[in-house]
């Protein structure tokens, strides 16, 4: 690689968005694998915990949606930037660090989404059920508005939107 960055102004730096681009897809794919083992998970856990009530049937429903939405959002956000060497909407550095932290913070909520879907399990009060549903929604909105946050760093260089 030595002869190309010797000869080609900016290639080192390209190679290495290039390589960030690939982690990044990497680890989303890794993330949305970890949501659909949850959702899989909690589809087990959903028909025992309303299988006594029929009141439950609707809040348990919608955390399926939001669920199933939010995988959907993250399996298929945009890269942390383009592969174009000098294109207009290639993402710099510093908005590459905040995707990269908004990205640990995905890993760290899925993983929350996962423990908070296994102490639904056995649960028997409905009012813990309906307090469980809640925050296990809840951290699904959460997921949901950082990739909200995330779009928004990506579409944004200087305060002016950008597409991507």
């Amino acid at each position: 690689m030595g002869f190309w960055e010797d000869i080609l102004p900016g290639y080192k730096g390209y190679k290495e968005r290039e390589e960030s681009r690939d982690t990044d897809k990497l680890l989303r794919e890794f993330l949305t694998g970890q949501l659909k083992e949850a959702r899989n998970r909690y589809d087990d856990v959903k028909v025992g915990l309303t299988r006594g009530s029929l009141d439950l049937l609707d809040p348990a429903e919608k955390v399926t949606q939001t669920l199933s939405r939010v995988t959907d959002r993250l399996r298929y956000a945009n890269y942390g930037f383009t592969g174009k060497w000098f294109g207009k909407d290639k993402i710099d550095v510093d908005r590459l660090e905040n995707v990269h932290r908004f990205d640990q913070q995905l890993a760290e909520t899925v993983g929350r989404i996962a423990t908070q879907i296994k102490a639904l399990e056995g649960q028997g009060n409905e009012g813990q059920i309906r307090s469980g549903l809640a925050t296990l929604a809840g951290t699904i909105r959460d997921l949901d508005e950082a990739l909200n946050e995330r779009e928004r760093i990506l579409r944004t260089v200087g305060g002016n939107p950008v597409s991507i």
